[in-house]
């Protein structure tokens, strides 16, 4: 079994990338599961195979405690803690070769504390897994914006010390010119370098510099994946690179 955790900045489209990315692997005759660990979720596009919001009721918490939107989502993950392991049961019980976990859409509520961490670890077991971090086109279409997010994304690899993979979310939004402009920054940081030299300017410019350097220094200028879950683009280079990390590139078919 093999996980791919996804997370990203609210709106930057994971659940959508999650919905596609499932429909990909599936048209592709590859089992599949996706979990919902978003408890405060309304509407999701994919129908879920594990839903944590079966063990907890945000809107219960929100109102039992008093609390509001962001205090209940912290409150509900905490709880839903000491579920992994009926969570993890659920999931070993689909069988499937490919499990997506979609993260809640206030990333920093559920990395930045233990419980995050925690349930990706607790449910993941023993088995392979990666993080698909989410950079919004919204955001990284600047070099400031593109630095920022890619900072962001270090330190959630930190958070849950696994392998991962970046993508350019929601590509359609962009001409194609801005989508190579955003992957060159990605592939040379003196390209990157380049356009924060003429787009930024006093402590701003500083502040990037330094940030880029340390980027390089850590490795953490990797490649990025453009991706449209509205044009279904981009599917098959991601599960390319998913494979080149879960298993030197095979597939793992529903039927052998």
């Amino acid at each position: 079994m093999f996980c791919s955790v996804i997370v990203g900045t609210a709106g930057s489209g994971k659940s959508m990338l999650t919905a596609s990315l499932e429909k990909w692997l599936t048209e592709s005759d590859l089992s599949v599961a996706v979990v919902n660990l978003d408890p405060g979720v309304e509407d999701l596009p994919y129908t879920s195979d594990v839903d944590i919001r079966e063990y907890v009721d945000y809107a219960e918490v929100m109102n039992k405690y008093g609390l509001g939107p962001n205090g209940a989502l912290v409150a509900s993950l905490d709880m839903a803690v000491s579920f992994a392991n009926e969570l993890r049961g659920e999931i070993v019980d689909t069988e499937a070769n490919y499990v997506l976990i979609d993260c809640p859409g206030q990333m920093e509520l559920f990395a930045y504390r233990n419980s995050g961490p925690l349930m990706i670890s607790s449910i993941r077991g023993q088995d392979p897994a990666l993080s698909i971090y989410l950079l919004d086109s919204n955001i990284a279409r600047t070099p400031a914006g593109y630095l920022s997010s890619m900072l962001l994304g270090l330190s959630i690899s930190i958070r849950f010390g696994l392998p991962q993979l970046n993508v350019l979310s929601k590509q359609d939004i962009l001409l194609e010119n801005q989508v190579q402009e955003i992957v060159g920054w990605s592939e040379d940081s003196y390209l990157l370098e380049e356009a924060l030299d003429t787009s930024e300017g006093g402590l701003l410019r500083e502040y990037s510099d330094s940030i880029l350097r340390m980027l390089d220094d850590l490795g953490g200028a990797a490649t990025v994946i453009p991706a449209s879950a509205k044009q279904m683009s981009g599917m098959e280079t991601l599960y390319g690179e998913m494979q080149r990390i879960f298993a030197g590139g095979e597939d793992y078919a529903t039927e052998e």
